[in-house]
């Protein structure tokens, strides 16, 4: 019984994964992550379902021994050291109204974006903030910024071969 129960918990597991897997891959070849559909009403929407399953397969990957630590383009802090940290915030901000992580001191700074180079796009109490790449969006979460390619494709790529390559899915 308890053999029926631990390949149950596989079985469900691995189809969690495929379709985590196959939800990221839809929403990023449906065309909505285009830098002119940044400012249309289906955009938050699209990444915050794309935080919602890339961060579930990063943390998976995190309790296989696996985890996607890069953290390229991004500030590490106490609280996000890497890519996974950084999705996992941005997930929650996405998702809980009322997160701290929509915070820049008592501001309030959540789903901002900014597409193509522009550093500067922002500036709170001098802070600047903005995309530092022509080919990339980036997408803030209070001090928190997220690039579309360079943190969560990069992210999505890394961690569904890694579940394909061992025959998870």
């Amino acid at each position: 019984m308890a053999e029926d129960t631990k390949n149950f918990s596989a079985w469900m597991r691995a189809a969690d994964v495929q379709a985590s897997v196959s939800r990221c891959a839809d929403l990023f070849n449906c065309g909505i992550f285009n830098s002119n559909n940044t400012a249309g009403p289906l955009f938050e929407s699209a990444v915050t379902l794309l935080l919602v399953h890339l961060n579930d397969l990063l943390q998976k990957a995190k309790l296989d021994g696996k985890r996607v630590d890069f953290a390229d383009d991004m500030k590490a802090t106490d609280a996000v050291a890497d890519v996974t940290d950084l999705v996992r915030a941005c997930r929650n901000a996405a998702c809980h109204v009322t997160s701290g992580e929509h915070k820049i001191d008592s501001n309030k700074f959540t789903f901002c974006v900014t597409s193509g180079y522009g550093p500067s796009a922002f500036v709170i109490d001098g802070l600047e903030m903005g995309c530092n790449h022509e080919d990339d969006i980036a997408i803030y979460y209070g001090k928190n910024r997220i690039y579309l390619r360079r943190h969560l494709l990069r992210s999505f790529e890394l961690v569904a071969k890694m579940y394909q390559s061992d025959g998870r899915w």
